[in-house]
């Protein structure tokens, strides 16, 4: 595609939403420098046609004199795809690539960050389904930090709408902007314009602000929590430097859970080294997909108590009562640590997260994947061959 100014994009179009594996693709199309070399283009083109249709598993595709290996997991949601196990070697090299692993690395984005502890922030948006803007320098940074703070709540889908980047010229109907149907969204901006237009057009429909995520170079180390002031001159916290007047970042006045002492005193050890460490992002990721666990560990025990099974053998869940499930919750409690300075507090925090939660599209899309997977195991069709070649076209 031939763009003014001597741009030139190559687009890659497909069918299936395998974006880790497509950035591959195009990486390596374009290695020798040369976005839109006809004979890379061709080449690539009769190699693809060759792949069979996609199938659950591994698949092994010749592409450009190489061979890549491509594992699909039975659903997007599942957590930690794409990351080694827990104790990898330094110089280990990633042996395949998971078709919905995130395309962005934490031991980049967190040096943006405001402080360590919004991961904390942005986590409870993304698990209750609010919206969240992120805005970068680059596209190639505010989508990648698109992709792994959806990451983040895994097993739990986001089931708002995922844009990793957007510009002036894109359809805002898709996110209830613009004349669209009001939606929950994840999205990656780098126009400070279209940032004003899209908080007071949320502001207007949703009738609710979205969260704000400002990705940037900032002076000194990345803290670990927000400065109080705004004014502060090494808060983090400050207005956004945007043409035609800041656009002020709230703290959200409302708060559930606790953060791991542990766990942002080894980031924060972590991002001293600089670019020397790999460690963040498995740190980040394992520690989150864990908070997610346990956060439908109470969940998956209701249900399993409300399970039935049909006079024709089938199982099935009974109907869904938040009431009996704050019940079970109360009863038996759970290991996710809530913010509160005593036990009335806490308990306060605990409920009011569960009850958001499950009044969320996201309890839905969960309980959704759940039941789906739940069905495609008792009929064998998770247990697919593994397969030798896949279509990604």
């Amino acid at each position: 595609m031939k763009r003014s100014f001597n741009q030139r994009t190559l687009v890659l179009i497909s069918h299936h939403n395998f974006t880790s594996f497509h950035h591959r693709i195009l990486q390596k199309m374009t290695e020798s420098g040369h976005l839109s070399d006809p004979t890379t283009i061709e080449s690539a083109h009769s190699q693809m046609n060759t792949w069979e249709p996609p199938a659950l598993g591994r698949h092994h595709l010749p592409f450009m004199g190489t061979t890549l290996t491509l594992d699909i997991a039975p659903h997007r949601a599942f957590p930690l795809q794409g990351l080694p196990g827990p104790t990898p070697l330094i110089s280990d090299i990633p042996l395949s690539i998971y078709a919905y692993e995130p395309i962005g690395s934490w031991d980049n984005i967190m040096h943006y960050m405001p402080c360590i502890t919004d991961l904390y922030v942005l986590y409870e948006k993304l698990i209750l389904c609010e919206s969240v803007i992120v805005i970068a320098k680059s596209p190639q940074l505010a989508s990648e930090a698109v992709s792994s703070l959806v990451d983040l709540i895994c097993p739990v889908p986001y089931a708002g709408v995922v844009k990793p980047y957007m510009t002036m010229q894109a359809n805002f109907k898709s996110i209830g902007i613009d004349g669209g149907t009001p939606t929950s969204f994840v999205i990656g901006i780098t126009n400070p314009f279209l940032l004003k237009r899209i908080v007071a057009a949320a502001e207007a429909s949703h009738k609710a602000r979205p969260h704000i995520l400002y990705l940037q170079n900032f002076d000194g180390p990345v803290p670990t929590r927000r400065h109080h002031s705004l004014h502060h001159k090494s808060s983090r916290n400050a207005l956004l430097d945007l043409p035609g007047g800041g656009i002020e970042v709230h703290t959200p006045s409302k708060r559930f859970l606790k953060s791991d002492p542990t766990v942002v005193s080894q980031i924060e050890t972590l991002l001293k080294l600089g670019d020397q460490t790999r460690e963040l992002g498995p740190i980040i990721r394992r520690h989150f997909a864990d908070l997610t666990a346990q956060f439908i560990s109470p969940i998956n025990r209701y249900l399993a108590t409300s399970n039935i099974v049909t006079p024709g053998g089938n199982n099935r869940y009974a109907s869904f009562h938040v009431p009996d499930l704050m019940s079970s919750v109360s009863k038996h409690g759970t290991s996710v640590k809530f913010r509160g300075s005593g036990p009335i507090q806490r308990h306060r925090a605990r409920d009011g997260l569960y009850e958001t939660f499950c009044k969320s599209p996201n309890f839905y899309s969960w309980l959704e994947m759940k039941i789906s997977l739940e069905n495609e195991a008792s009929a064998g069709l998770l247990n697919a061959p593994v397969a030798t070649s896949a279509a990604v076209s």
